[in-house]
Formats: C-alpha cells, structure tokens, sequence
C-alpha cells in the first residue's frame, strides 16, 4: 500500500494538522454559531466550522506554515499517497480501493491535492481513520 509515505511521516501530518486545528479552534471558540451561517445538516456531524478550513488563521500562522512546508516537502508519490489516505478518512474510498486514491490525486495535479490537504481542518481526524481502514495504524 504505501511505498513512500511512511506511517511515521503521515503521523507527523497529522500532529501538524491537529495543531494547526486547536489554534483556530481558539479563535473561532468566541464566535456564536448563528454567526457563522450556512444549512444545518439533516443527519451527520454538525460543524458550520469545518468548512472554513484553516482560513481563519490566515497563511502566516506559523501551525499552517509547518503543515504546508512538511507536504509540500514530500515526494509527488508520497503525497498521493498522504492524499489517498485522507479521502479513505473521509469516507471517499475503500482501503482495498487504493489504486482509485492514486488516480484521482494523478489526475487532479499536485497544486490542487496540496491545497486539498492542507485546507482539509478535519486533516488530523481524516488521517487517522485513514491509517486505521488500511491497517497501518
């Protein structure tokens, strides 16, 4: 399954992405929820937060620049690697479906699944249940 992403790198992505998901927990802590608008869901996890991303912390929080840097640091491969393994987190594919991930990062180029990655809050948590579907972890 992974042949140049390592357990350990996707790990340190993870701590990474969690870190930089407290930080902007912390500013977004004060903000009542009403304000930050958008459809309540019928089912699912309900978090109007997720789907700003890192954002709010803008680019030069140092939490968000240590999570791009170690990305973008990484092999195309083992970022198509980190990538699939996040769209398994997500629910996206199956672990036996691998191949799929791979593609669809192929095919997307390395610019968007970078951004896909790194704009991904929920990162830490997708990472984790990826590793755990494709018993890695």
């Amino acid at each position: 399954m992974l042949k140049e992403l390592s357990v350990e790198q996707a790990r340190f992505i993870s701590f990474l992405a969690k870190t930089a998901r407290a930080q902007r927990d912390a500013i977004l802590g004060k903000a009542r929820e009403a304000d930050l608008g958008g459809v309540s869901p019928g089912r699912g996890q309900h978090n109007p937060t997720a789907e700003l991303g890192f954002e709010p912390l803008g680019t030069d929080a140092s939490q968000t620049t240590a999570l791009r840097e170690a990305v973008v640091s990484l092999s195309v491969m083992a970022r198509r690697e980190l990538y699939t393994l996040m769209r398994i987190g997500q629910g996206h594919f199956a672990a036996k479906k691998w191949h799929r991930g791979i593609s669809e990062a192929e095919a997307l180029g390395e610019e968007t699944v970078i951004a896909a990655v790194t704009e991904d809050a929920d990162l830490a948590e997708h990472l984790s249940k990826g590793l755990y579907e494709a018993g890695l972890s």
